[in-house]
């Protein structure tokens, strides 16, 4: 079944998917863990994430550039690795997205600053509701919400670097090793892999790239610069939260305490709503617009019932959307522990980004016409290199977030993928005759 194309989104669209998406529970919550780990280390940092996460993303930006297509993950470990390893992949990546759940969680929390009787769980399932709606009216609709969320983001974290750079004490903000690493180089680079995560999101642009004009061109690129502008900005965020008061009051706190030294009482309220709550909406938003393209490309090929991959008149696939709703819904309604849940995703994320740099290593080799009319595409040596370095920089990550997780979550992971191995070769069968009766 031939894959269907919308091509609704433009440049400023992806931008702003792809802004929103990095902006969100990372900066919020991580920046002052950070500040504990790295003190006033944390400005470099962050520039220094920005520049792993870019590196990282090579493949990805290869990839949709040189083969833009819906469901990018999905398809690139599809055409380029097997049918079979694309479904276990796509298995894994549902796994991954409990992290739904931390964006509606982390929106709860910072709501009960403004209304602290709020009850979280509560407040959680109405966010992650009302998101699910808008992406259920459409993917032009969210693409629109998304970009007025993001320009009131961007002003509450541009007030929030002007009212605090000019109360910053420059003096504690020295060039040496006592002040960028206090902790020393191991917990230095902890805050690295820490602020990955919160300056990764724009390579998840590529599963949309069907639905994007001009993709080849429009994905990729909006995937470098949203990430270069949000480093900008976590950079000036970085040196405010590190630099207005003392690390001892700010290591490990959330940003709003700095907020209320620095800001008026109006712009910290505007700050928690326009800036807080609204990078932690655009982050689910934006994950609710692109989720469900892998499973929808699955159910076109047989991997799952035909039904899933039904839409409805605004472009979305209702089914597979109500079944991510349902994935982030779990975790709240059962209580699970904010970070026993980052943990599952973001190790689970790097087998699969493992998985994307084998399917682009072998790129050129099975696609060479492809990766030669490639507006991005990079000489061979030098794409090696990189992905060389995104594979050691993937497994490191997947080992520190290993190293979190309970003996049970590990096994209930394990469980899961048996699970998935077993249903990927009992369906295997039903995928090949249906790929057998197309091309006759």
């Amino acid at each position: 079944m031939q894959e269907k194309q919308h091509k609704q989104l433009g440049f400023i669209d992806c931008m702003g998917i792809g802004i929103g998406q990095i902006i969100g529970s990372g900066i919020m919550v991580l920046t002052g863990v950070v500040v504990g780990v790295t003190g006033h280390g944390t400005p470099l940092a962050f520039i220094l994430a920005a520049l792993l996460v870019i590196c990282t993303m090579a493949s990805a930006v290869v990839l949709s550039s040189a083969v833009p297509s819906n469901g990018g993950g999905y398809s690139y470990v599809k055409r380029l690795i097997g049918p079979r390893a694309g479904f276990i992949y796509l298995g894994m990546f549902v796994l991954s997205q409990v992290l739904i759940a931390t964006f509606a969680l982390g929106f709860a929390q910072y709501f009960a600053a403004l209304v602290p009787s709020a009850n979280q769980v509560l407040v959680a399932m109405v966010i992650l509701t009302l998101a699910t709606i808008v992406n259920y009216i459409g993917i032009k609709t969210a693409a629109s919400v998304q970009n007025v969320m993001v320009a009131c983001l961007l002003a509450a974290l541009a007030l929030f670097a002007l009212f605090g750079l000019p109360k910053v004490d420059w003096s504690t903000m020295a060039f040496t090793a006592g002040n960028i690493m206090p902790n020393g180089l191991k917990n230095f680079l902890q805050g690295i892999a820490l602020l990955s995560f919160a300056t990764g999101g724009a390579k998840f642009l590529a599963e949309t790239a069907g639905e994007v004009k001009n993709a080849g061109k429009t994905v990729p690129r909006a995937m470098i610069l949203s990430t270069v502008i949000v480093a900008v900005f976590y950079a000036l965020i970085g040196v405010v939260a590190s630099g207005v008061l003392p690390l001892d009051q700010v290591a490990f706190q959330p940003l709003t305490l700095v907020a209320q030294t620095i800001f008026p009482a109006w712009l910290y309220y505007f700050f928690i709503t326009g800036g807080a709550l609204f990078a932690l909406a655009t982050t689910l938003n934006g994950t609710l617009s692109w989720v469900t393209r892998g499973l929808q490309l699955s159910a076109q090929d047989g991997w799952l019932p035909e039904i899933c991959a039904r839409e409805n008149k605004g472009g979305t696939p209702v089914v597979l959307l109500l079944v991510f709703y349902v994935v982030g819904v779990i975790p709240i309604l059962t209580g699970m522990d904010t970070t026993t849940i980052s943990n599952m995703g973001v190790g689970v994320n790097q087998v699969l980004l493992i998985m994307e740099v084998i399917a682009c290593w072998r790129l050129p080799q099975l696609m060479p016409e492809a990766y030669e009319n490639a507006t991005m595409k990079l000489k061979l040596p030098v794409l090696y290199a990189l992905l060389v370095l995104s594979i050691l920089l993937n497994v490191g990550t997947f080992v520190i977030t290993m190293d979190g997780m309970t003996p049970t979550v590990i096994i209930a992971i394990i469980v899961f993928v048996a699970l998935l191995i077993a249903y990927t070769l009992y369906r295997w069968k039903h995928v090949q005759s249906l790929q057998s009766k197309t091309t006759v």
